[in-house]
């Protein structure tokens, strides 16, 4: 199964048959019909159509993107645990096999820690702009003062959340600086954090 597969079936998972999906489409959005996002859906879903699993309720263009709002059909396996609660094991979309819930958590915070990294590195390289230009590096222990005195000279978009929900953190001084993400787990200093350094350091 393919990383944006994984995604996919998450994001199908989490929302399950009786809520919205909303999907990103990046081609000629102009050209998206109800029709053809109706297919893309379907296919990444593992559904066969005609069928009435996949609805499209919306589309929404921006540039070159559209973002589709569909209904989508999810089928759920539920056990009980060794304390005897309820909770999801596998889910299923469409005609796919059934997937371990777990193994496409682990899956998608592989992709989450990767796309933390690359936009830890986009403000670590927006630090190195603004150190050459003034000599140090901003002094702060707030990543929210830190945006701001980068964005929009040094960095082009605001980046202040990393893909867990929880604001990125930094630690500058004027010869070094911190640029973290607790990860996963959401607690500092434990083993998934997400951390980037300036090089000297």
């Amino acid at each position: 199964m393919s990383k944006r597969t994984v995604l996919i079936v998450l994001l199908v998972a989490f929302c399950g048959a009786g809520c919205f999906l909303a999907v990103s489409h990046t081609r000629a959005a102009g050209d998206l019909t109800p029709k053809e996002a109706r297919k893309l859906i379907a296919r990444m879903a593992g559904i066969e159509l005609p069928s009435d699993a996949v609805r499209v309720k919306e589309i929404s263009t921006a540039g070159n993107s559209a973002v589709v709002v569909a209904q989508v059909e999810t089928a759920f396996r539920v056990v009980k645990d060794d304390k005897g609660k309820w909770r999801i094991a596998e889910i299923r979309t469409g005609d796919r096999r059934w997937e371990d819930l777990d193994m496409l958590m682990r899956a998608l915070n592989v992709e989450k820690a990767a796309r933390a990294r690359a936009e830890l590195e986009s403000v670590a390289t927006a630090l190195e702009s603004y150190r050459r230009e003034r000599g140090s590096y901003p002094e702060s222990k707030s990543s929210a003062a830190l945006i701001d005195s980068l964005t929009p000279r040094y960095l082009a978009r605001v980046i202040r959340v990393d893909p867990w929900h929880k604001p990125y953190e930094y630690e500058g001084e004027r010869a070094t600086y911190v640029l973290r993400s607790d990860g996963p787990d959401g607690k500092p200093n434990t083993p998934d954090d997400v951390t980037v350094t300036n090089p000297a350091r």
